[in-house]
C-alpha cells in the first residue's frame, strides 16, 4: 500500500471517532426522512407528520381538507407531530404546516405549489386528471431565445399519442396561456394539462392535438409595472414574432385557422382574447376567470365593437368560464353581457369556487371537448 493511501485511511478512520463521539456520524437518514407524509390509511384517513422537536405547538392548515376537523396536531416519539383526517371531500388539496406560528410546507412531500404542499385525495372530482392506464403523449420542454427582449425563453409541449408515428399528418393545436402567478410550467405541472387529454383522447371525447403553453412573464418581477403592463406587449411580440416560428419549425402544427385554439387562466385569458381577436389565423377562444368591459374592447380589440357580425362568423368556439366565488366573477358576466350585445356567439359556464387551479382544469376539460369538431 502506498504512503498517500495509508495517511488517508488514518485521516478518515479518526474522522469516524471524531463523529461518532460527537454524533455527527453514523446517525442514520436524517428525522424528517424516517416517515412518510402524507400517508394514506386503509380506513381512507390521512395521515400527516413532521419532525419540530423543539415546537409547542404544531398545526395543520387546510380548512378544505379538515372541515369540521381540530388542526391541531400531536407529540409523538417526542420530537414528532402528526394528525390523521378524514377528508371532507375528494380533490387536490394545498396545505401547510403552522410551527409556532411559522407556516411550512411538509419538508417530506416533493409535491407543492409556490410555498404550499399539495395532497391529491382520489374521488370522482380527480378521476379525469388522474393517471390512467391509456396511452399517453409526451410533454417537451424548449429554450429559445428572444433577441428583441435579451431573454431566453421557456416553453412547454405536449404531444398526443400517436404523434411520432405519424410523420406525414399536421396536428391541431391549443396555446394555454397562465397567470400572473404562474410560469410554463403551471398548465402541466399543477394543471395535468396532458393527462386531461391522454384520458379525453383515450375515450373519444376530445380530437388528439398538440397542446402549448409558453412562459407569459417578459419583464422581471418589480419591473414594468410587474405584473400586468408592459410585459403585455412584450408577450405579444414573444409570442407573435419568436415563439410560433420557433414552434412552426419543430413541430406538424396545422396552419389551418379552424384548427388553432387559444385559452388562458387569469392574465392567460387576457392574452388569448388579446391575441386571439387581433389575429385571423385562431378560431377558437377559450377564456377562464377574466373578464373585460367595453374599454378592454376599445383600447385591445376595437374592431370588434365596430364590426361584430365579422367577428363572430369567423368564431368557432367562445368558451368562457369562471366561479361564482371567483373575484373576477363580476367582469365575466360584463363580458357576456357585452358579447350578447354584439350578437357574438358564445358558451358562458359557471361553476362553484374561486381563483384556482381546481377551476381551471375542469374548464380545460369542458373546453377542449369542444374543439376541432
Amino acid at each position: 500500500m502506498r504512503k498517500s493511501h495509508l495517511l488517508i485511511y488514518i485521516f478518515m478512520y479518526v474522522l469516524l471517532l471524531q463523529n461518532n463521539v460527537t454524533g455527527i456520524c453514523m446517525a442514520g437518514p436524517p428525522p424528517f426522512a424516517r416517515f412518510k407524509s402524507p400517508e394514506f390509511n386503509a380506513d381512507s384517513t390521512i395521515t400527516f407528520r413532521i419532525w419540530a422537536p423543539k415546537a409547542d405547538e404544531v398545526k395543520l392548515q387546510c380548512a378544505d381538507l379538515l372541515g369540521d376537523q381540530s388542526d391541531q396536531m400531536e407529540r409523538f416519539d417526542k420530537e414528532y407531530w402528526r394528525i390523521t383526517v378524514k377528508p371532507a371531500s375528494s380533490g387536490q388539496f394545498r396545505y401547510k404546516f403552522n410551527v409556532d406560528g411559522v407556516q411550512t410546507p411538509d419538508p417530506v412531500n416533493s409535491l407543492n405549489i409556490g410555498t404550499s404542499s399539495v395532497v391529491l385525495v382520489p374521488g370522482i372530482e380527480t378521476e379525469f386528471f388522474t393517471v390512467q392506464n391509456v396511452p399517453h403523449g409526451s410533454v417537451h420542454r424548449h429554450f429559445y431565445h428572444n433577441p428583441e427582449i435579451k431573454a431566453v425563453r421557456s416553453v412547454h409541449v405536449y404531444t398526443p399519442p400517436g404523434y411520432e408515428e405519424h410523420q406525414d399528418k399536421t396536428w391541431p393545436v391549443l396555446f394555454l396561456f397562465h397567470g400572473s402567478g404562474g410560469t410554463d410550467e403551471s398548465w402541466f405541472r399543477v394543471g395535468k394539462a396532458n393527462v386531461i387529454l391522454d384520458n379525453l383522447i383515450s375515450k373519444g371525447l376530445a380530437k388528439p392535438m398538440i397542446v402549448v403553453a409558453p412562459f407569459g412573464h417578459t419583464v422581471e418581477p418589480g419591473t414594468h409595472g410587474w405584473p400586468f403592463v408592459q410585459e403585455q406587449g412584450n408577450f405579444v411580440q414573444d409570442f407573435t414574432e419568436v415563439l410560433l416560428p420557433f414552434l412552426d419549425a419543430r413541430y406538424r402544427i396545422s396552419t389551418k385557422s379552424e384548427d388553432r385554439a387559444l385559452a388562458g387562466f387569469s392574465m392567460g385569458g387576457y392574452h388569448a382574447l388579446k391575441i386571439g381577436l387581433n389575429r385571423s389565423d385562431f378560431d377558437n377562444f377559450g377564456v377562464f376567470s377574466w373578464g373585460g368591459g367595453k374599454k378592454f374592447f376599445e383600447e385591445q380589440a376595437p374592431h370588434v365593437l365596430t364590426k361584430p357580425k365579422e367577428i363572430d362568423s369567423r368564431i368557432r368556439t367562445f368558451f368562457i368560464a369562471c366561479g361564482r366565488e371567483d373575484f373576477l366573477f363580476k367582469r365575466v358576466k360584463e363580458l357576456d353581457s357585452i358579447l350578447k350585445d354584439l350578437g357574438i356567439e358564445h358558451n358562458i359556464f359557471a361553476s362553484d369556487g374561486g381563483h384556482d387551479m381546481t377551476n381551471w382544469r375542469k374548464y380545460l376539460f369542458e373546453y377542449a371537448q369542444l374543439l376541432f369538431k
